[in-house]
């Protein structure tokens, strides 16, 4: 009950900041009268729909860390090392992606554009690989609250296991 509240939380940031940025960019620097009127929609559409995913991979790893017996933060860091680079390529790939349609010459798209290419960016890069591992570590076991991503070592055969065996130097 816990986690789900500050994912929600990131996403609803993410949404939040990729708009103040698009209105920053559009009315204040540039002379545009307004935006798009669909263009909260889209953001909608696609960065929040885009963040949760981000959001899910990320919090996927670190209750599988938990579940190993690792500390929040060291759980937190071996989410990052091993689900980090998948977020990253992801959103680098898909905010170029939308980024390209700046190219087109007309407002309309620019605005589509930089929103979702600016959205997902900061989806990818500031929620999922930041926000989301460090409100993690920081609530430690109470992120997952009622839930059993951290309980206490019940034996090798249970679920969460118990401690993990260091891995050997050398070994990535």
């Amino acid at each position: 009950m816990v986690a789900p509240w500050y994912l929600m939380a990131s996403v609803g940031l993410g949404f939040a900041a990729t708009l103040g940025a698009t209105t920053l960019a559009f009315l204040k620097i540039g002379s545009e009268p307004g935006l798009m009127f669909m263009l909260p929609i889209f953001i909608y559409l696609f960065v929040v729909a885009i963040g949760t995913d981000y959001n899910i991979l990320i919090i996927a790893r670190l209750r599988e860390e938990a579940r190993e017996g690792r500390s929040p933060r060291k759980a937190a860091e071996e989410a990052l090392r091993h689900a980090g680079p998948t977020v990253a390529a992801a959103g680098f790939i898909l905010a170029a992606s939308f980024a390209t349609f700046m190219l087109a010459g007309n407002v309309l798209f620019a605005e589509l554009g930089f929103a979702l290419s600016i959205g997902i960016a900061l989806a990818a890069f500031v929620m999922a690989m930041f926000f989301t591992p460090s409100i993690t570590a920081l609530l430690g076991k109470k992120a997952w609250w009622p839930g059993h991503g951290a309980m206490p070592d019940h034996g090798p055969e249970s679920i969460g296991g118990g401690e993990r065996e260091p891995e050997p130097a050398g070994r990535a």
